[in-house]
């Protein structure tokens, strides 16, 4: 702050204030008293309404409250009627200043509408990705000349807005950070007629890097069509009706008015040579540029992954690409594609269903990588200083570490520290502070990597499988799957979920990451002691016992009704069964009577006919076994030890029995 030039407030020499109109002017010189207004900016027309807009630097006070240094965009509204188009106004004055000028998240709005500050905050609060509009009336600046006025508003609308809570793919320019490179590289790569895929997990940014592809090929006026694949109105499509869906977007997206009959001339058979007519013919009937068709969800039409059967299990897959990859073949300047997703296997297997792969290695992969120190930097100062939070290097350096880069990550933990702290403001948070609010953040990491790791365990579990076997130190497992696998193993590096360390051996790159998949998958851990494996069979027992009591409890309630207690108690030794009968079935099956597991084995055995509809993947021998297996290695039957073999297939049994659940 010190190398910063003193700011005072004032008009700069060549601002032209006999441009604006005499309110206006009026407005200006009570704002120069505690800003100082550089530049007089422009006027602009813009549907029928014209606004003029100039720009104010803080004075070095105002800097050290908020942390604002370069200059403000503000803009007047002379309507009294306030419309929320006006606040994209701003995006045309963005567009025309440079980045390094002004604050590219931030900037005023002065308005005649008395209500501007309430409809502001309302428009911000329904998007949360608009910049940080800062209403004043034109009545409340030409009445006030104190800082407590600016001092409010700003501390008001700054410090309630939380800019790291993004949890939907970010579709504006504003808030993007640390991706630009990549976003220049697709773009250039198009510009190069070749194909391209991005793979992430879900919630590293991929959508994100979509809109924002989307957003620069935009500003080069040139084409571009989504196709989000998760949706039904994509997936449940065959191939050859994908192909005439296609056909009308590009038609659409070029505005031709070339005629097309998709009708019957798209069915199995004339599909291929229908599309290359049809799309020679919509390229040709406008400007000829080179179209970007990207994929979005590729998963959801790529064997075994897909939503639908005739993707995931029969050959369309195969048919819609082969027609996309010949036609492109003879006509390489009309279109290319990206296909995005979880994991590139759609492009690197040679061959699905004994056919070959029409899309094999035909596309560069590129995954998204996770933030570098430098863009943890950028994006946490940046969003922070706004929010009245600084984030010295050292805390960014540790954001880096304990989040691993993930982005999103990073995002969650900074709005948890933004949410917890609830003094005044502007504050740099210190390592005891982090510390802190890392330790509370741990315990809700669970949900994000549910979220996070969901697609992997589900569409890939050989990958999954190989992270679990880190976590729980089976190293030997690994390797050896690792030198068979080795696609798999890079897969997980560019992901950053895995890394080699100092001795060029593979760990998980995340601390908490371990965690996560070691107490998730606690009764995989291969080496126990025996302690261990009977503390393991007693904490699994008692959770199915509490399973297997409220099971019972409502099929004899639903197969007897009044008489349920009655019946149970018929599957109770005689000697115990007179001591019993004064308590309900709900005592009965609570975790506190004198039931025992081999009691209600018992109540299985004498009612299996009421509950062999719930239980339909179990024989009803085989069920009794497994339970009086689960019921023999118990803490309580003093059992010492237990064979390796013996404990493998106890967790057999404890697997299949908590599916039920």
């Amino acid at each position: 702050m010190s190398s910063q030039p003193y700011v005072n407030p004032g008009f700069h020499p060549k601002f032209a204030l006999k441009r604006f109109d005499l309110i206006e002017q009026d407005i200006l010189k009570n704002l120069s008293k505690l800003w100082y207004v550089t530049h007089s900016g422009d006027s602009l027309r813009i549907k029928n309404s014209t606004y003029n807009y100039f720009l104010i630097k803080p004075t070095t006070q105002f800097t050290e409250k908020f942390n604002l240094d370069r200059e403000i965009v503000c803009l007047f509204s002379p309507y009294e009627n306030f419309e929320p188009r006006t606040l994209d106004v701003f995006e045309t004055i963005f567009e025309k200043l440079p980045k390094s000028r002004v604050e590219n998240l931030c900037a005023i709005l002065i308005s005649k509408n008395k209500k501007v500050e309430e409809l502001v905050i309302k428009i911000s609060n329904t998007d949360p990705e608009q910049k940080i509009i800062i209403p004043f009336t034109y009545d409340e600046i030409l009445n006030n000349s104190k800082n407590e006025l600016y001092d409010g508003r700003f501390r008001k609308i700054f410090y309630s807005r939380d800019l790291f809570a993004f949890k939907s793919p970010l579709k504006k320019d504003s808030y993007f950070f640390g991706r630009n490179h990549l976003v220049n590289e697709l773009v250039s790569k198009h510009n190069s007629s070749e194909h391209a895929g991005v793979f992430g997990l879900r919630k590293s940014g991929k959508t994100s890097i979509i809109y924002a592809i989307q957003r620069k090929l935009n500003i080069e006026n040139k084409a571009c069509i989504m196709l989000d694949c998760e949706s039904p109105a994509i997936h449940q499509k065959r191939w050859y009706e994908l192909l005439a869906l296609v056909v009308q977007e590009y038609k659409n997206l070029k505005s031709s008015t070339a005629r097309i009959e998709l009708g019957n001339r798209y069915d199995e058979k004339n599909a291929a040579s229908s599309f290359e007519e049809d799309i020679l013919k919509i390229y040709n009937s406008k400007k000829k540029e080179t179209a970007l068709l990207i994929f979005d969800e590729i998963e959801r039409i790529s064997p075994y992954t897909a939503s639908s059967t005739n993707w995931s299990q029969n050959y369309d897959f195969i048919y819609f690409w082969q027609t996309l990859r010949s036609f492109y073949q003879k006509y390489p300047f009309i279109y290319t594609y990206i296909l995005v997703g979880t994991n590139p296997k759609c492009i690197e297997e040679s061959q699905f269903f004994n056919q070959d792969n029409p899309i094999y290695l035909s596309c560069s992969i590129h995954y998204l990588p996770n933030f570098s120190a430098d863009q943890v930097i950028e994006m946490v100062d940046t969003l922070g200083r706004l929010m009245g939070l600084n984030f010295g290097t050292d805390i960014c350096a540790m954001l880096h570490s304990d989040c691993g880069g993930h982005p999103f990550l990073i995002r969650q933990m900074c709005s948890f520290i933004h949410n917890s702290y609830k003094n005044e403001r502007p504050f740099t948070i210190d390592k005891a502070t982090y510390r802190t609010a890392l330790t509370t953040y741990k315990s809700n990491l669970q949900q994000y990597f549910d979220m996070m790791l969901n697609v992997l365990n589900s569409w890939y579990p050989d990958e999954y499988e190989m992270l679990i076997m880190l976590a729980l130190e089976d190293i030997e497992t690994f390797e050896n799957f690792a030198k068979d696998n080795p696609s798999m193993v890079y897969h997980l590096l560019s992901f950053g979920l895995i890394e080699k360390n100092y001795n060029h051996k593979y760990v998980l790159s995340l601390d908490s990451l371990e965690l996560y998949l070691r107490e998730k998958n606690k009764f995989k851990k291969i080496i126990l002691s025996d302690e261990e494996k009977l503390e393991e069979i007693s904490l699994r027992r008692n959770r199915l016992e509490k399973e297997f009591r409220n099971l019972l409890l409502n099929g004899l309630k639903f197969a007897y009704g009044k008489k349920a207690q009655e019946e149970l108690l018929k599957a109770i030794p005689t000697d115990r069964r007179e001591k019993l009968q004064s308590f309900s079935i709900n005592e009965l099956l609570s975790n506190s009577t004198s039931l025992f597991f081999i009691d209600l084995i018992n109540i299985f055995n004498k009612n299996w006919d009421k509950f062999s509809n719930i239980l339909i993947d179990f024989e009803k021998q085989n069920f009794l076994m497994i339970l009086n297996n689960v019921n023999k290695y118990r803490v309580d039957a003093h059992a010492k030890d237990i064979s390796e073999t013996d404990f493998k297939q106890i967790r057999l049994h404890f697997e299949k029995l908590e599916q039920l659940f």
